[in-house]
């Protein structure tokens, strides 16, 4: 058993994108939990057909001009790496790489490089693994005049890229996938919902979060426990409609237990 072994009974519907749900839904099981899967997004690499594929490239294939780069999740990692690897054979020296959280890091550990030139937050899968927390490391205080790569999908924030260019570097994004709705409706979903009547759903970002609310009227977000993975999240889910809120210090499966222990604890207290 794990050490977040007393989630006994807990119905968890966990939300990542296909084929990201299985290590959070592996160490629920073992805690204990009931476990229901249901990706609401779908991660598609971009394409010859994509018209932000050649810019995607032409930057990766010029990666040799940045000081640093930026992986801020596993999807970027599979599909930037992928890429990288097909265009330089021989990878680059002299570029100082970074992971958005411990999960971004294992998956560069994958690839023989950017292993050597990896500065990763938190591994331990403890602390906010953020990109205010990546902002905060010392490598990227001094980044004046300095080149920087955000290996991302298309669209999502500019906190990053906006802080470093305040500090004086030239930040460009190599864009390499999509996000887009999965196949379930809302109708679909609403029955699962009824079906399977989860303690807590899992939404592991904000564009996760905002595919549920997609399918799920505001009328309705009340009914439903939400565990989200930062305070900006959880802001986004309370303008939403949603009371009740757990908050994890990150999206890491680590992290996600603990916020679950905490919350089965509170509640038993509260049902007293």
């Amino acid at each position: 058993m794990t050490a977040h072994s007393n989630l006994n009974g807990l119905r968890v519907l966990i939300t990542r994108p296909e084929g990201r749900n299985e290590e959070l839904a592996d160490a629920l099981r073992d805690a204990g939990a009931n476990v229901i899967i249901e990706p609401l997004l779908r991660i598609i690499p971009l394409g010859d057909d994509d018209p932000e594929y050649p810019r995607a490239r032409r930057l990766l294939l010029d990666l040799d001009h940045y000081q640093h780069l930026i992986f801020v999740s596993t999807n970027a990692v599979d599909c930037g790496m992928a890429l990288i690897d097909e265009l330089w054979p021989q990878y680059p020296v002299d570029v100082q790489c970074h992971a958005v959280g411990a999960a971004t890091a294992a998956a560069l550990r994958q690839w023989p490089w950017p292993t050597a030139a990896l500065s990763s937050l938190d591994e331990a899968g403890h602390g906010s693994m953020n990109s205010e927390s990546l902002l905060a490391m010392p490598a990227l205080q001094d980044v004046a005049h300095k080149k920087v790569l955000i290996v991302r999908g298309c669209g999502g924030r500019e906190h990053i890229a906006q802080t470093l260019r305040d500090r004086g570097a030239t930040v460009d994004y190599a864009e390499c996938y999509r996000r887009a709705d999965t196949a379930v409706n809302a109708i679909e979903l609403q029955a699962r919902l009824d079906a399977q009547q989860p303690n807590v759903v899992c939404l592991n970002s904000g564009e996760t979060l905002q595919a549920f609310c997609a399918r799920i009227p505001a009328s309705q977000r009340g009914n439903y426990s939400v565990l989200l993975p930062s305070v900006r999240v959880a802001d986004m889910a309370r303008k939403a409609g949603f009371s009740e809120i757990i908050l994890a210090e990150n999206a890491g499966t680590t992290a996600t237990l603990a916020a679950l222990s905490q919350w089965q604890r509170d509640h038993h207290v509260r049902q007293r």
